[in-house]
């Protein structure tokens, strides 16, 4: 038996290879009649009656190390040796070797050579059989060696000597119909099918009478169907020769094979095991192995299926099936190997990797990405040697853990005989992306587009839609948003819904879109269309919950988030969505701190830390929280602490927002006070805010300062703010802020922002601000800076660089440069700069950091003052 390989779905397809010498009895059977009796000894186990009588002598034995010199009566010595099983083939072939290479005449040689090629053959020897035949060349063999060295040169590929013997044969029997059986296998070995349908149809007419020779038909018969593509009428013949010769253990497994490369593994196995138990031998372990490993591998895809059909822990209780026979198979497969022949060592070791790359997939599919990671580094220590299917599995697993990085090539290699179009090519594809190699998976996805018609090439009907011309135009659209590119990804997905309505994810794309172009209320509602057309679609259902986190609804997140978990929650997206989601609702800690130094008209050096630490959310809609400020200003005038902590609560829902605080500081006359903030949210467009703040941390540090015979000095904060948020793109903002003094000044001022994304690329994006403000101050004898009126317009230019990228960790620096004018009532105009730079970490879930450097200068009182500054923020969820 020898095994090969095909791709089929990522499982081995093991078959028997069409060969004759697995039928050699009945292949020399006719050859052989008034033939030499080696021929029905040592093929068949014939009777000898007919030579029996003919006065063999034994064996006789040299001493050792001494050569038995020739003669006829030694030779069929020799032969009776052979027979009765007093001498090995490997002793009878090395004493019928060196009776070849002593002199012998014509006669003598030819039999000699003869018969060690029959007993080569009839031993399975086939590589010393095609190396005697080449010695002793076709034409100088009796006719009863022509098949079995025929047989030999085809189990080892040389097409050559099989032809060649063949070619002998034929001219010696021009009118039998086994040469003639023989030519057509050769033929369809060198590519002729033409040539060896020629001879079936000329050895089917007439119909041929004898078992023998209508099984020879058959067999023939198969074969080319199986040239040909024709797999059913290969196994319609296969079961003729069948039923014509029970004993064929051959044909069965030949059939069997061939049923489970047509998609029966499954029944191929049973109806294997069943022949087994009837007929021991009929089926090697090996063969059996093979069987059950392409049953399981059917099982496991069936499963998937099911899996992908089904909701709840029956989902996945067929692949748990599968898991616990791959074990047990595994277990039967290492028994086997143990008792295997040298020659077979190698059929062993591909069946193992085989079923150990399936139970990969399966350990995948079931939800055990880690297993399944370190199943392969097992295999890797060993050196073993994975098929490509297998190293797709190891590297969606890498995907899956957050090891893209790892995943790439491997991808890479699983890819490297495979069609660009191939699913696994959607996998590298993100993994480009997850690995920051945006180029490379645009190239990919180009490649895939042009390796994909819209329609399929070879179908039943011209004109049939490709399915995965759909999966990769939708790709196509989604690498846009993953490249930062929402603007363009949105009119793709209005095209690709208007051309198919019905498909779920070209719908959960454009719901994904408007979320990602900062439209909460559009995504849900685009959702909430996709769950009544396609309720238990799991991905549609994740993006569901999503949109609801972001547009703030998260009793409705967590009850579908529940529901998604105890439906699939094997799936690893599912177990991503309660990640993020546990990480949004969770408790948090935020810190925001800052310093500078410069100047005197605020402060020659100042620093202040703000930081609130929340706890998770109450009843799907509560906080509580503690805020705290630490800061110090140095003025000439001498210096000042802040200290303040607050106690608040948080209600969050929906379009609302509201919080309020009972706060305490330090010093001055509001140090117990309450401050709050309600915010709504009236449209995707437009959203209002207002604010009080009862002891504001805004208070100039000089009026902070409390100088000898001084009263202290405090204000309250009000403010109020509209955007407008047009997308992601672009934004407008006013707002109104009064500081109320407790020393009876009052400050009012209003700010307009326009913010613009100019440029946005997976690595670089672009902006401006346009910025003005301008207030009004009442009283301007105070110790600190109070002008009676000011105003500013600047414009900031801000590029970020995308550096690194590690799945969801992702390193960006920034730079912003500012310009602008500042006029100040009695002072003048005098022109404004400011220069930022910052590095941005994002880790995924576990933390935001963001620093850097600022430098800028500003006038006050008509003097230009620069400053030199720092600044830090953070977010972190604890959990």
């Amino acid at each position: 038996m020898s095994i090969y390989t095909q791709r089929n779905r990522g499982t081995v397809v093991a078959g028997c290879e069409i060969a004759l010498a697995k039928a050699v009895p009945n292949r020399l059977i006719s050859a052989v009649r008034n033939c030499l009796p080696i021929v029905c000894v040592l093929t068949f186990g014939a009777g000898i009656a007919s030579f029996s009588g003919a006065g063999v002598a034994s064996m006789p034995s040299g001493s050792s190390g001494e050569a038995l010199a020739y003669d006829p009566q030694s030779h069929d010595a020799l032969i009776v040796a052979r027979r009765d099983g007093r001498m090995t083939a490997v002793q009878a072939l090395q004493q019928l070797r060196q009776w070849l290479a002593v002199p012998l005449d014509a006669t003598q040689r030819r039999r000699v050579a003869s018969d060690a090629i029959v007993i080569a053959v009839a031993d399975g020897r086939f590589a010393d059989a095609v190396e005697l035949g080449r010695q002793t060349p076709a034409a100088e063999l009796d006719d009863y060696a022509l098949e079995p060295l025929a047989i030999a040169a085809r189990r080892m590929g040389d097409l050559a000597q099989q032809g060649e013997t063949i070619q002998v044969w034929r001219v010696r029997q021009p009118e039998a119909r086994n040469p003639r059986i023989h030519e057509a296998f050769w033929r369809l070995a060198v590519k002729d099918t033409t040539g060896a349908q020629a001879i079936y149809r000329a050895l089917s007419e007439p119909t041929p009478t004898a078992i023998s020779d209508r099984v020879a038909l058959l067999d023939l018969q198969a074969a080319l169907a199986r040239a040909l593509g024709e797999p059913y009428q290969a196994l319609a013949a296969y079961r003729n020769v069948i039923k014509l010769q029970s004993e064929r253990h051959d044909a069965q497994r030949e059939a069997s094979f061939l049923l489970a490369e047509q998609g029966g593994a499954s029944a191929a196995f049973e109806d294997a095991k069943d022949i087994q138990h009837a007929h021991p031998g009929a089926f090697s372990a090996l063969a059996l192995a093979t069987l059950e490993q392409q049953a399981l591998a059917q099982r496991l895809r069936w499963a998937v299926k099911a899996r992908d059909q089904r909701l709840g822990p029956a989902r996945v209780a067929e692949i748990d099936r599968v898991l616990v026979d791959q074990r047990s198979a595994q277990a039967r497969l290492d028994a086997g190997a143990a008792q295997s022949t040298p020659q077979d060592a190698d059929n062993w070791r591909t069946l193992r990797v085989r079923l150990q790359s399936d139970h990969m997939l399966a350990l995948l599919e079931r939800g055990r990405p880690a297993e399944t990671i370190a199943q392969y580094e097992t295999l890797l220590a060993a050196d073993t040697e994975l098929p490509a299917y297998a190293l797709g599995v190891v590297a969606r697993a890498m995907a899956q853990v957050r090891r893209s990085a790892d995943a790439v090539p491997l991808f890479e290699k699983a890819l490297a005989d495979l069609p660009v179009s191939d699913d696994l090519s959607f996998g590298l594809v993100y993994a480009y992306l997850d690995t920051g190699r945006f180029d490379d998976a645009e190239s990919l996805l180009k490649r895939m587009e042009d390796d994909t018609p819209a329609t399929m090439r070879l179908a039943p009907e011209a004109g049939r839609p490709n399915e995965q011309y759909s999966s990769v135009a939708g790709m196509d659209s989604l690498l846009q948003l993953y490249g930062d590119r929402p603007k363009i990804a949105q009119p793709r997905f209005v095209t690709l819904t208007g051309e198919a309505p019905l498909n779920s994810g070209f719908a959960s794309g454009a719901a994904l879109t408007e979320r990602l172009r900062e439209h909460p209320e559009a995504a849900v509602a685009r959702f909430e269309a996709l769950a009544a057309n396609h309720p238990d679609n799991v991905s549609t259902r994740i993006g569901h919950v999503e949109a609801l986190l972001n547009a703030g609804e998260f009793r409705e997140a967590r009850q579908r988030a529940e529901g998604v978990l105890a439906d699939a929650p094997d799936a690893h997206q599912v177990r991503e969505m309660e990640i993020k989601r546990r990480s949004l609702v969770g408790a948090q800690l935020e810190l925001s701190a800052e310093g500078s130094r410069g100047g005197t008209a605020l402060a020659g050096r100042e620093w202040r830390a703000d930081s609130r630490l929340s706890t998770g959310l109450i009843a799907d809609a509560w906080r509580v929280f503690y805020d705290q400020s630490l800061g110090r200003g140095d003025t000439l005038e001498g210096s000042a602490r802040l200290a303040r902590g607050g106690l608040g609560l948080s209600w969050q829902q929906g379009r609302w927002l509201a919080e309020g605080v009972l706060q305490h500081s330090n010093a001055g006359p509001y140090r117990s006070s309450v401050a709050g903030r309600i915010a709504y949210r009236a449209s995707d467009a437009w959203r209002l805010s207002a604010s009080y703040d009862g002891d504001s941390k805004e208070l100039p540090w000089k009026a902070r300062v409390v100088p000898l015979g001084a009263q202290s000095i405090g204000a309250r904060d009000f403010g109020a703010s509209v955007t407008y948020l047009l997308n992601e793109s672009r934004r407008f903002d006013l707002q109104w802020r009064r500081l109320d003094f407790s020393d009876g000044n009052l400050r009012d001022s209003f700010d307009f922002g326009w913010r613009e994304r100019w440029i946005s690329t997976p690595r670089f994006q672009l902006e401006t601000r346009l910025g003005a403000d301008t207030s009004h101050t009442r009283l301007q004898d105070v110790r600190y800076f109070s002008p009676s009126r000011d105003a500013s317009a600047q414009i900031a230019v801000r590029g970020q660089w995308l550096s690194w990228k590690r799945d969801d960790r992702q390193f960006i620096q920034a730079v912003e440069l500012a310009g602008g004018s500042y006029h100040q009532a009695d002072f003048g105009r005098g022109p404004l700069w400011s220069l930022r730079y910052e590095h941005n970490w994002a880790l995924g879930q576990k933390l935001t950091l963001r620093y850097g450097l600022s430098l800028g200068s500003h006038p006050y009182d008509g003097v230009n003052e620069r400053q030199h500054g720092v600044f830090l923020n953070l977010s972190m969820p604890l959990q």
